[in-house]
Formats: C-alpha cells, structure tokens, sequence
C-alpha cells in the first residue's frame, strides 16, 4: 500500500477488490458519499432491467445497476428501485415513453390505493402505469383519474382471483424525470443563432 500511495506500483483489479471487500465498501459508496459540508447525500437506487410497460417481463428482481438519487427523493421510501417507461397506448398523461421513474414499494400505501396516484400494475401482458382505486372487494384501474377534462373515466376492473393486492399493484411512482428535448438538427437558439 505504501508503494502504490508513492505513486511506484499500481493496484491491480483483484488487489482493489480485496481491499473494498475487507473495507466493507462499495464503487457507489465511493462515489456518491458526500462528505463535504453542505454536499447533499446521493442514494444508490437499483435500476430495473426491463422497461416497464405492456410486453415486458414483470419482474422486480433483475437490475442492471444503480442509479443515483439525492436523498431527499429516495431515503424514505421501502424498498425504492427506478425503471424507464416503454410506450404504451394507455399511459397515463403524467408520463411519456422513456421516463425515468423512482418507485416506492411500501405495502402500506400500496393496500390504502390513492386513486390520484400513478402506480405499476402487473396486468396480463405485463406491467403498466395506472391509476388504480378500490371499488369494494375488486381493484379498478384507469389511464387517467376521474376529473381531468371534467369527465368521469372508465375503469377496468382487475381480477384478484385468489391474489392479494401486494401481488397486482407493485409500486408507487413518487417521481418522474425525463430528458428534454433535443431541437431538430441545423434548428436556431433562442437568440436566433445556430446552434
């Protein structure tokens, strides 16, 4: 370790490795600890493989790596991991194809179904964003809630059919980020210029 804080050896791939493993640390760890006065504090959230939306596997237990979140956002949700959204005919307006999503998976809120919330719904096909509500024993779910436009929506029932709720509603959307739009190519600025 000497040597190589002398800058006369450098720390092969294995050797990093085992020191990490015997610091009990992590790349993300490294990375996102903030330690300077006033840093806000990043939180490593587990980014789903599969989009989520019709024709995608509904699975919450394959990633493909981490995506950092400010704390605010993700420390206290349950069990909180993110997914892009893929197109679906039936999106919510809230949301468009490619979103980035930060989900929370808290069972509680999950059985108490805000109808004015987008959640992830396993659905035949699939896992889609809807509003959902209760509507006595059975689960609704809608494209939209109720009121937007001034109209009153259609809902779906959703089958329970022996399962639990925990089962068909999977998570909470609690934030949705998305890239802004590129201007066309050879398009002006704002100034008039090229860009």
């Amino acid at each position: 370790m000497h040597n190589v804080l002398k800058g006369i050896r450098v720390l092969s791939p294995d050797s990093a490795d085992r020191l990490m493993q015997a610091l009990d640390t992590s790349i993300p760890q490294i990375l996102w600890s903030a330690k300077a006065a006033g840093a806000s504090r990043i939180i490593p959230v587990p980014l789903l493989r599969n989009r989520i939306g019709p024709g995608t596997a509904a699975s919450f237990d394959v990633f493909q790596g981490l995506m950092p979140f400010p704390a605010n956002l993700a420390e206290n949700l349950v069990d909180p991991l993110c997914g892009y959204l893929s197109p679906d005919l039936a999106l919510p307006s809230a949301c468009r194809r490619g979103d980035l999503v930060l989900l929370d998976r808290d069972p509680a809120l999950r059985l108490g179904l805000s109808p004015v919330t987008c959640w992830v719904v396993a659905e035949t096909g699939g896992l889609r964003v809807r509003y959902v509500r209760r509507a006595g024993k059975v689960i609704e779910s809608s494209s939209e809630p109720d009121g937007v436009g001034s109209e009153l929506r259609h809902w779906q029932p959703i089958p329970l059919q022996g399962r639990s709720i925990l089962d068909i509603v999977r998570a909470r959307i609690v934030w949705i980020g998305r890239e802004m739009e590129t201007p066309p190519e050879g398009s002006t600025g704002p100034t008039g210029a090229g860009d």
